[in-house]
């Protein structure tokens, strides 16, 4: 499959995704269209900065930096599954799921927009760390991992600001000296703790795509 089919199919895959999202999952989990969306554009800013392959290209830097506000929807996804608790799934029974129909589309919908934001953002991270250590350090391509581990500890922040301060990346674009203000006060142990989490959960999902990705070509 040549890569520019590739992307098309990602583009469909999420478009139907996002109007199956706004048709059939209602309130209160009518945010998940919303969220998948946000989670979708760094990986579409993703494909786009492979058509600036030239670090003295003006469109590549900033393109790169867009990625990289945009880029902590992504996994930030992953933690909409704390919301499932709001299915209150359990029977007043010894604790045995319920059989309704409606939990279990919700359930299964919440997973897919997860994995399909965490899998595919982590092969946008792996791609765009690859090519800025080409453009900038090519007799060095060891650093391609610093800037992967980089950019996992900034999802870190990224989410902890999503989560728990509630701003999105597109107040960073439009109001920056109001959104670093908010930053000011977040730094705490408890902050540097859930951003490491987070990283080593990215870092994670990186090695096991990885080892995917070898023990196929093994097999091939």
């Amino acid at each position: 499959m040549n890569n520019r089919l590739f992307r098309w199919l990602i583009r469909l895959y999420f478009w139907i995704l996002i109007l199956l999202l706004a048709i059939f999952v209602k309130a209160p989990y009518d945010f998940m269209a919303f969220n998948t969306f946000l989670g979708y554009l760094p990986i579409e800013i993703g494909f786009q900065l492979r058509r600036f392959n030239d670090r003295r290209a003006l469109a590549f830097w900033l393109l790169l930096l867009l990625w990289l506000i945009f880029y902590p929807n992504a996994p930030y996804v992953v933690t909409d599954l704390m919301h499932l608790s709001w299915l209150q799934p359990h029977t007043s029974v010894n604790g045995i799921l319920k059989s309704d129909p409606v939990i279990w589309l919700i359930f299964a919908m919440m997973i897919i927009c997860a994995f399909t934001c965490l899998v595919l953002g982590t092969l946008s991270l792996e791609q765009t760390a690859r090519q800025l250590t080409m453009l900038t350090t090519p007799h060095h391509p060891w650093i391609k991992n610093c800037w992967i581990v980089l950019f996992s500890l900034t999802v870190g922040v990224g989410i902890y600001i999503g989560r728990f301060l509630r701003l999105h990346s597109i107040y960073l674009l439009f109001t920056p000296s109001w959104f670093f203000n908010q930053l000011l006060g977040i730094w705490s142990i408890k902050m540097i703790e859930f951003v490491l989490i987070m990283a080593v959960m990215q870092l994670i999902i990186y090695l096991l795509l990885k080892l995917f990705q070898h023990a196929s070509t093994e097999v091939l």
